[in-house]
């Protein structure tokens, strides 16, 4: 089998969640896997909801049949959830699966994507893979996109797919709504998907926009906040008219049942997110207060547990080194396009007790 130049080229993209893995860590290292501690991913350390993995154990016992092909259950909730009718939700093993299963469904070969950069590099690497031609606009400085250029961008090419990532990773960063709204106003043939994957659950976000226009999408998960990374539910608000386009290319069953049931609920469980968000809070507040007061370091963003900071004195490379070798996994944020030439390090926070220990190995390397 001969492989296609053009997916060669890709198979030496950095991606930040394999050079961090644990396993790989504790291998190179000579390191007990329990006990090290993952700063590099973002998720909610503090687990699921009870009632999310009660729901998951029950479902197992009927692990011999296929799941609901539709996820009715799941898609009554999420449907109720949003105010929006059942038939504009699209659900994917994940936001990975939804974003490949969209770009496949809604470009060809050959079309043009655009994106902002810093971002998160899944959309660059889905549809340079799909044969598309990607479009990134970088900012002067990674924090604030120039919306500016973005929609220069969007008047000068004929953008098939706009990701806009809000709140952004790495950066934190978030876009106006009506801002949002206003570029799908005024480039009506381009579909702009709004990826929400790292907002408060509770909050709202872009979700009316689909209602509004028919060329916005809003992407959720629930592996952040809702505790369920492992588990794989993502999912995508459009209309109808796309999403009956994307479920022709998605694989039947690709979400479990035990997942399924396990989104459902967490949905129901409100008091959860309030607690996490207070805790997210708290800790945020607690390590940027840290990392201000020790010289050499500096705050570039942030978003519920997400800090993205740069060192003045090290590479990012050496100093994720340095940390992996006591046993904390930080991300190195120069994986990430547009932040090659930055000292930058991205870590998502756990507990104070293992905060504590994470402030206190950057002091000896700032």
């Amino acid at each position: 089998m001969t492989l296609n130049p053009r997916n060669a080229e890709f198979a030496s993209v950095r991606l930040y969640e394999a050079e961090t893995s644990v396993a790989t860590i504790a291998a190179k290292h000579g390191l007990d896997p329990a006990a090290i501690l993952d700063f590099s991913l973002n998720v909610n350390p503090f687990g699921p909801p009870p009632a999310a993995i009660a729901a998951a154990q029950a479902a197992l016992a009927t692990s011999n049949l296929y799941p609901d092909l539709r996820f009715a259950r799941l898609r009554q909730a999420v449907a109720l959830r949003h105010d929006v009718p059942e038939d504009w939700l699209f659900f994917g093993a994940g936001l990975d699966d939804v974003i490949k299963l969209v770009i496949h469904a809604w470009t060809t070969e050959g079309c043009t994507v655009l994106v902002h950069v810093p971002t998160f590099p899944r959309y660059e690497l889905e549809a340079n893979l799909r044969g598309c031609r990607v479009v990134a606009v970088e900012s002067p400085s990674p924090e604030k996109t120039d919306l500016a250029a973005f929609d220069a961008a969007l008047a000068r090419e004929n953008v098939a797919l706009a990701f806009i990532c809000s709140p952004n990773n790495p950066t934190g960063e978030r876009f106006a709504i009506e801002a949002t709204a206003d570029l799908a106003t005024r480039h009506a043939d381009t579909i702009f998907v709004v990826d929400e994957a790292l907002i408060n659950p509770a909050e709202d976000g872009a979700m009316a926009l689909p209602k509004r226009l028919s060329n916005v999408v809003v992407l959720r998960t629930f592996s952040k906040y809702f505790g369920l990374a492992g588990l794989r539910i993502g999912y995508a608000v459009a209309d109808p008219h796309l999403v009956a386009v994307a479920e022709v290319g998605r694989p039947p069953f690709n979400i479990a049942a035990p997942s399924v049931e396990a989104a459902v609920a967490a949905l129901a469980d409100e008091a959860f997110l309030a607690s996490c968000k207070q805790t997210f809070t708290a800790e945020k507040d607690f390590f940027i207060t840290a990392m201000e007061a020790t010289p050499g370091i500096s705050i570039r963003g942030s978003n519920a547990n997400m800090i993205l900071m740069d060192l003045a004195h090290h590479a990012p490379a050496a100093a994720a080194e340095a940390l992996a070798s006591q046993g904390l996994v930080v991300a190195d944020a120069t994986s990430f396009r547009g932040l090659e030439n930055h000292r930058a390090l991205r870590v998502s926070l756990r507990g104070r007790a293992d905060n504590e220990r994470l402030v206190a190995a950057i002091r000896t390397i700032a």
